[in-house]
């Protein structure tokens, strides 16, 4: 077992998927029934408006979010991760999305030779310098 600190609070505890300590994660499981509760009343919000009506901080409804714990009906919109522009789905928006497949289309792509040895004759080998000291 590793111990690390939570991402939430910062109190030591066991490594665990969601980086959260045991209080953090009773405090996450409370703020995802004030958030599901707030969605099943209304048919858009944005994550402001969620944050709002239900007091539950934006990077924590951003994290349930982003692992599929708000099951809902409303359409919700929060920012790209590149230029902030509202988005209802996945982390960055359709331009910023383009924009990266084509810098990746424009690389050239080549393949990476490995280095060649000075020496080709020579290989080295823990016994043999064991045996040259």
């Amino acid at each position: 077992m590793k111990l690390t600190n939570c991402i939430e609070c910062g109190n030591l505890c066991v490594e665990n998927p969601s980086k959260l300590c045991n209080d953090c994660i009773r405090a996450e499981e409370e703020a995802e029934d004030k958030v599901a509760e707030y969605l099943r009343n209304t048919d858009k919000a944005t994550l402001e408006d969620i944050h709002k009506a239900t007091g539950v901080k934006h990077k924590v409804i951003l994290r349930m979010l982003k692992r599929g714990r708000i099951f809902s009906d409303a359409i919700i919109s929060y920012p790209c991760e590149t230029c902030g522009a509202p988005i209802n789905e996945g982390r960055v928006c359709a331009s910023c999305s383009s924009n990266i497949v084509g810098q990746v289309k424009h690389e050239e792509w080549k393949p990476v030779k490995p280095q060649e040895s000075v020496r080709k004759d020579e290989k080295m080998y823990t016994k043999d310098i064991i045996q040259r000291k």
